[in-house]
C-alpha cells in the first residue's frame, strides 16, 4: 500500500466540531420562523366609513306624492308607526296584490314604511271599520 500519495485525512474532532455547528445555526434559523412576534406582524389599521344618511322625510313625501298619483287612490297618509294607509273606492273585491304594488314603491322610493294597508274610502265611521282609518281591504308587508 502506496501511503505517500494519498491526501491527509483531517482529524475526527474536526469535522464533528463543524457539523455540530451546522446544526445549531439551522435549529437557531428554524426556530425564528415559528416565533410569534408582534412587532413583525404588520398593523391593519381600522377604516372608517362615513355614515349614510337617509332623509325619509323627503323620502316618505315624495313616496306620497307617487301614491296620490295614481288613479284609484282617493287619499294616503303614512302613520307615525310606519304604516302607508291609502283610501280607495271599495270595488268588492281584495286588495292585497295592489298593497305589494305599493309596497314596491315604498323600496323604490327607500321609504321607511313597514307595511302597506289598503282601506274604504270614507269608511271612517263604518261598524265594519279594521281601526280608526277605515275598513281594510287588502295589506302587504313590506319587506
Amino acid at each position: 500500500m502506496n501511503l505517500t500519495n494519498s491526501q491527509p485525512v483531517k482529524p475526527f474532532y474536526k469535522r464533528k466540531w463543524f457539523l455540530f455547528l451546522i446544526t445549531i445555526i439551522l435549529i437557531s434559523n428554524i426556530s425564528r420562523c415559528f416565533k410569534d412576534d408582534n412587532n413583525v406582524n404588520p398593523v391593519i389599521e381600522e377604516i372608517k366609513v362615513p355614515e349614510l344618511k337617509v332623509d325619509y322625510k323627503s323620502n316618505n313625501e315624495n313616496l306620497l306624492k307617487a301614491v296620490s298619483a295614481e288613479k284609484k287612490v282617493k287619499e294616503a297618509i303614512i302613520t307615525n308607526a310606519n304604516v302607508l294607509y291609502i283610501s280607495v273606492v271599495d270595488d268588492g273585491t281584495r286588495r292585497d296584490g295592489y298593497a305589494d304594488y305599493m309596497c314596491q314603491l315604498v323600496k323604490d322610493y327607500n321609504s321607511n314604511v313597514n307595511s302597506v294597508k289598503i282601506v274604504k274610502v270614507w269608511s271612517t265611521k263604518d261598524p265594519n271599520r279594521d281601526n280608526s282609518y277605515g275598513v281594510l281591504l287588502g295589506e302587504s308587508f313590506c319587506e
